[in-house]
Parts: structure tokens; C-alpha cells; sequence
């Protein structure tokens, strides 16, 4: 009697372990974009869903958009404390923080288009141990990137001149693109982001620097109608990182689907650039909202390239590196991807 009844619940058991679903694991996603309209979050929700179908469920990101779990400038610390597991840093905005990470801000402008960005960025992490090393101080695991793409500047007034820029006060952030805008005669102003709407609006820039998706993304159509090509090259953008206790923890499998998505979020983000930004010039043409003014590349770039304080940005991203525990020659093999 005591076998067929250990039997028994052996079997019962075994029933209830197989008809158990296996909880899935859900993550907090804190994005300061707005939801609507813009190739990031349609890429990240892209890769949220190809988490969920690649997991079979079991591991699963919620992305509340629009900086309600975190603001642009709390997301750093809100990966790193655990208030949220994922999120999207801002890597310009916190140049002493993650001067490693910033590699390309100081070299603006440069002749890189997003995909080269892109792909160098997550090369390095891959194989420059000092990359992965900065975020791991911060609790923090890079999962992709968002690189951005070709930049230039969207203005109030048009700019067809290099004396057309005397005085304007243009939207910046970094090292090396407030020299840049002081080698032009702007005027250098510190804005995150989200603040540029009501800044242009106000009167109180004149620019920012800007990708046509950005302009897009934040309808600063409404309040600017000038966007000033000029050959700033593409620039660093975001980094897609989770919490580094939370991606310890998860299974090797879920790690390795988080790894096969780290160059097919890229080829994606890429991909929706491409159509958007076509659509969107498109569209500008069509309902006369913009005017791409189309600035004379070599007065650009010889005004700029010479100037003392632009040079200057580069050397001084190798000294803080190197300061910070990256081997100089690690931070000339950077130096040497961007320039040649």
C-alpha cells in the first residue's frame, strides 16, 4: 500500500510540475523618449518583442516611454540602484562619468555614418576591456546601441554662410561640439534633449544640433523651418543597458538571446532610419515645412578641423582615458578606428 500510494504522488507531482507554467521573467524598461512616432522606440520595441518570442516568454521587457520610471538625466542611476533594469543612457550627457563611453563626442566632426558607429561600438565592448569595465563600475551591462545619425544643425533662421553663425545661440552638449560651434562664432548652450521644443519656441535658442529623425520625433518642424547640412559626421547616441546584477542572474540561455540581438537591433534601428528619414524629407518638401540648406562642406570642415580647441577635444579624451585605467595603446587603436 505505501508503494502505490508514494507511486502515486510521485505521479501527482510530477503532473503538477509539468502542467506549471514557468513564471516569466518581466523587466522594467525606462525610456525618456516619447512613446509615439520615432525609430528608437519602434526599434526597441522591436527587440522587446523579439525577447518575448525568443525566450518562449519566460523573459520579457515592459517599456514605459516617455521618462516616467526615469528621467534622461536619472537613468544611469536608476539602472544602477535597480530602480529600473533597463534603460537608455544618454552617453553625451555624462562625459565625466563615462569618459570611456564618450569616445566619439570628442571627435566632432568626424567622417563616420551611423552604421560604422554602430558596429565600432559594440566592437569595442567586445574587445577593449575598458569599455564594459566603465559601465560595470556603474551596475551597468551594455545590451546595444543607438547610434545617431548623420548630424547637422535645425535652425530658426536660415544659415547659408559661415558669418551666418555669428552669435547664434546653438543647442550643444560635450566636449567637442561646443568648441566647434565657438569656431563657427555661435554660442555654445547646454539643453537636454526634451527641452529643445520650448527653447526654440521661446526664443531662447536659435539651433540645435540635430538628426532629421530627432527633428521629427520632437515636431520641432512647428517651431524651426531650416535644417543646415552640414558634415558633422554621424555621433554616439544611446546605450541599451540593464542592470549588471539582474543580467548575471539570468539564465545562460536568455543571455545568449540578448547577445544575438545586440547587432540585429542595430541592423533594425538602421533599417527604420532609412525609411523614416526618406519619408520625412519627403514630406517636408511636399507640405513645405522644411528647407534642407545644403552648406558648403570644405568652408565647414577648414573652418572647424583648425580650430585649437576642436584638436584639443580629441587629445584630451585620450588623457582622461588613460587617467581612467585605459592602456594608451588601446586608446590609440580608438583614435585610429574614428580618423582613419
Amino acid at each position: 500500500m505505501k508503494i502505490i500510494k508514494t507511486t502515486t504522488l510521485g505521479a501527482a507531482m510530477l503532473a503538477a510540475s509539468v502542467s506549471t507554467p514557468v513564471t516569466a521573467e518581466t523587466m522594467r524598461w525606462g525610456d525618456h523618449f516619447p512613446e509615439c512616432c520615432n525609430m528608437y522606440t519602434k526599434a526597441s520595441e522591436w527587440m522587446a518583442e523579439e525577447v518575448k518570442k525568443r525566450t518562449e516568454g519566460e523573459l520579457q521587457f515592459n517599456i514605459q516611454f516617455g521618462g516616467v520610471l526615469a528621467s534622461v538625466q536619472e537613468t544611469p542611476t536608476a539602472i544602477e540602484t535597480g530602480l529600473i533594469d533597463v534603460g537608455n543612457i544618454v552617453a553625451p550627457y555624462f562625459p565625466d562619468q563615462l569618459p570611456v563611453n564618450n569616445a566619439l563626442p570628442f571627435f566632432t566632426p568626424n567622417t563616420r555614418n551611423q552604421r560604422e558607429v554602430g558596429e565600432l561600438w559594440i566592437k569595442w565592448h567586445e574587445e577593449i576591456p575598458a569599455f564594459s569595465e566603465e559601465l560595470a563600475r556603474y551596475n551597468a551591462k551594455m545590451l546595444t546601441v543607438r547610434p545617431l545619425s548623420n548630424y547637422g544643425f535645425f535652425c530658426t533662421t536660415p544659415i547659408r554662410t559661415l558669418e551666418d553663425f555669428e552669435g547664434k545661440r546653438i543647442r550643444t552638449y560635450g566636449t567637442a561640439l561646443p568648441a566647434l560651434v565657438e569656431a563657427l562664432g555661435g554660442v555654445p548652450v547646454s539643453f537636454v534633449d526634451v527641452e529643445m521644443y520650448e527653447a526654440m519656441s521661446n526664443n531662447i535658442l536659435d539651433c540645435t544640433a540635430s538628426d532629421i529623425g530627432f527633428v521629427d520625433s520632437f515636431q520641432l518642424q512647428e517651431v524651426a523651418s531650416y535644417f543646415i547640412d552640414v558634415p558633422l559626421g554621424a555621433n554616439w547616441g544611446q546605450i541599451i543597458a540593464m542592470n549588471l546584477d539582474k543580467y548575471n542572474a539570468l539564465p545562460e540561455d536568455h543571455k545568449a538571446v540578448l547577445e544575438e540581438l545586440k547587432y540585429e537591433h542595430l541592423d533594425e534601428l538602421l533599417h527604420l532610419f532609412e525609411e523614416e528619414e526618406a519619408r520625412i524629407k519627403a514630406r517636408w518638401k511636399e507640405e513645405g515645412l522644411v528647407e534642407i540648406i545644403d552648406f558648403p562642406n570644405e568652408e565647414f570642415l577648414e573652418a572647424t578641423l583648425q580650430d585649437e580647441a576642436v584638436m584639443a577635444a580629441r587629445e584630451n579624451w585620450v588623457e582622461r582615458v588613460i587617467s581612467a585605467g585605459m592602456s594608451p595603446e588601446d586608446a590609440q587603436r580608438v583614435v585610429d578606428d574614428i580618423t582613419e
